[in-house]
C-alpha cells in the first residue's frame, strides 16, 4: 500500500509537471510553483503530525546536522551563478520545499516502511529502484535511456543507504539541496 501511495505523492513534487496542481489556479509559472511548494510544505506538516515517531526519528538532532552547512555555503554562492528564468527566492524556497518533500517521502517514510517488510539491504535496493522507476515514469524525456536510469538507481541506492547508516534524512537532505544550489 506504501508504494501507490507514495507514487502519487511524489506527483504533486512542486514543478515536475506543467500542468501540476499549480495549473489549477494560475496560468502564471511562478504563480504556479508558489501555490505548488505550499502545497507540500503543508502536506508535509500534516504527513510529520500524522506519523510522529517515525518523523522525529528522521529529524532527529544529532551530530550529522552539522552537514547542512554544506547547503548553506551553496545557498551564499547562489546569486554569483544563478542563471535560471525564476526569481531567485523564488527559486530558492521551491527548491528547499522540494527536496525536503522528496527525502522526506521516499528516504524517510518509504524507506523506513519498507524496511519493517525487508531486511536492511533490501529497503536499500528497493528505494534505489523505486526511486528510479518514479523518474523514468514522471520524466521519460529525461531519464528514459540506460545511462540516465542507472544514475537514478544508483544515486537512490546510495541515498537510501546514508539513510540506513545515519538513522536520519540530515545528510541526504543537505547533499540534495547542496546539489540544486550549486548547479542552478
Amino acid at each position: 500500500m506504501a508504494v501507490p501511495v507514495w507514487f502519487g505523492f511524489f506527483a504533486l513534487t512542486p514543478g515536475l509537471f506543467a500542468n501540476g496542481p499549480g495549473a489549477l489556479l494560475s496560468d502564471d509559472i511562478d504563480l504556479r510553483l508558489i501555490a505548488e511548494t505550499v502545497l507540500v510544505v503543508v502536506l508535509t506538516v500534516a504527513l510529520t503530525l500524522v506519523f510522529r515517531r517515525e518523523s522525529r526519528n528522521l529529524f532527529a538532532r544529532g551530530r550529522m546536522m552539522w552537514c547542512f552547512a554544506l547547503p548553506a555555503a551553496a545557498l551564499v554562492a547562489l546569486p554569483f551563478h544563478y542563471a535560471l528564468p525564476r526569481p531567485l527566492l523564488l527559486y530558492v524556497v521551491w527548491m528547499a520545499a522540494s527536496v525536503l518533500w522528496q527525502d522526506y517521502l521516499t528516504f524517510g517514510l518509504l524507506q523506513t516502511f519498507l524496511r519493517r517488510i525487508l531486511p536492511g539491504w533490501g529497503s536499500v535496493l528497493g528505494v534505489g529502484v523505486l526511486f528510479m522507476c518514479v523518474h523514468l515514469v514522471y520524466l521519460p524525456e529525461r531519464f528514459f535511456s540506460p545511462l540516465p536510469a542507472l544514475a537514478m538507481l544508483i544515486l537512490g541506492a546510495v541515498l537510501a543507504l546514508l539513510r540506513s547508516w545515519t538513522g536520519t534524512l540530515h545528510v541526504v537532505l543537505a547533499l540534495h539541496l547542496s546539489f540544486y544550489y550549486l548547479f542552478a
